[in-house]
């Protein structure tokens, strides 16, 4: 006697569809209220759903680019306000297990690692509840695994919909709205770009290629938004950021020093300490006027211009 197996589930095609024009009413209902993009167009192709290992491959991959970099700043904001606005998300960890299925697929776990371990063991549980084994191998459990992926991307796009439509019905509307335009703005890194490339003009950096100020935007931008998420939702970001790019491209292009903190003590009689960097500071916008300046002179000119500026 044969045992009967599932069901197949259903075809991926039509639940992809179905996130797919879920995506798209957030996406519009975020650019009314908001009067600006929420977030942007994932670069990755969709899945090609004829090979259900290859299908579920992608679909993770897309899927956590979606959440964690094209729409990034949006899914967290909304998912900040669920609870206030009387949501619950429809998986406790769904970011977390995405983001280790994710490291899971594309990368070499070290079991021996704390963090490797535990994303073992979670994508473990989640491949054993999908399709019931530890290590899917079949097309038929590849199936099982690719439908309670997308089953679970559908329910936390409802999820995402549902917080913003609860925005757009708030008493408060007009607040939340303003947090989550700050939300994005503090996370705007093509903002941060155009930032730097103005002020470069301003500088007289006019000698920096593109390739120059995109090394510069790749170091600065993370600290730059950890900075700005601790300003207030009606703060000036425009100017923050410039502030920032400004700060930036000086310490950046600056030259080297052609002396020394332990020279500088010698010549100003210091003791280490603060006074030290205000005094290396001083000293490297005098080496920009008097760029032709040896050691010994630049350390004439600072301190004179060190007891001036004291005074």
């Amino acid at each position: 006697m044969t045992t009967a197996q599932p069901t197949p589930p259903a075809a991926p095609e039509v639940a992809w569809n179905r996130i797919s024009r879920i995506h798209r009413n957030l996406d519009r209902l975020a650019r009314h209220l908001l009067k600006r993009p929420a977030g942007a167009d994932v670069s990755l192709p969709p899945p090609d759903f004829t090979h259900p290992q290859t299908a579920f491959y992608f679909a993770t991959i897309w899927m956590r680019a979606w959440y964690s970099e094209a729409w990034a700043a949006s899914s967290r904001w909304l998912y900040e306000q669920a609870a206030a606005l009387g949501h619950t998300p429809p998986e406790k960890d769904f970011a977390d297990t995405m983001r280790r299925l994710r490291a899971f697929l594309v990368h070499h776990m070290d079991a021996s690692v704390s963090e490797g371990e535990e994303t073992e063991r979670v994508c473990n549980e989640w491949f054993e509840r999908a399709c019931g084994s530890v290590v899917p191998q079949s097309a038929f459990e590849w199936h099982h695994c690719l439908a309670r992926l997308l089953e679970q991307n559908e329910a936390y796009a409802h999820f995402m919909l549902a917080i913003a439509k609860s925005v757009e019905r708030s008493p408060e509307k007009s607040t939340l709205v303003l947090q989550w335009r700050a939300a994005l703005e503090r996370q705007d890194y093509p903002r941060y770009r155009q930032s730097l490339q103005e002020a470069a003009g301003d500088l007289g950096l006019q000698r920096l290629n593109e390739q120059k100020l995109d090394s510069i935007h790749s170091r600065y931008r993370v600290r730059w938004a950890k900075a700005l998420e601790k300003l207030g939702h009606d703060a000036d970001f425009d100017r923050e950021i410039r502030l920032r790019a400004e700060w930036a491209l000086l310490a950046d292009t600056s030259g080297a020093l052609i002396v020394s903190a332990s020279d500088v003590m010698e010549a100003l009689e210091l003791s280490p300490g603060p006074q030290v960097a205000h005094a290396l500071r001083l000293a490297q916008i005098l080496r920009e006027f008097h760029p032709d300046d040896s050691a010994e002179q630049l350390l004439r000119r600072l301190a004179g211009q060190w007891v001036a500026a004291r005074q």
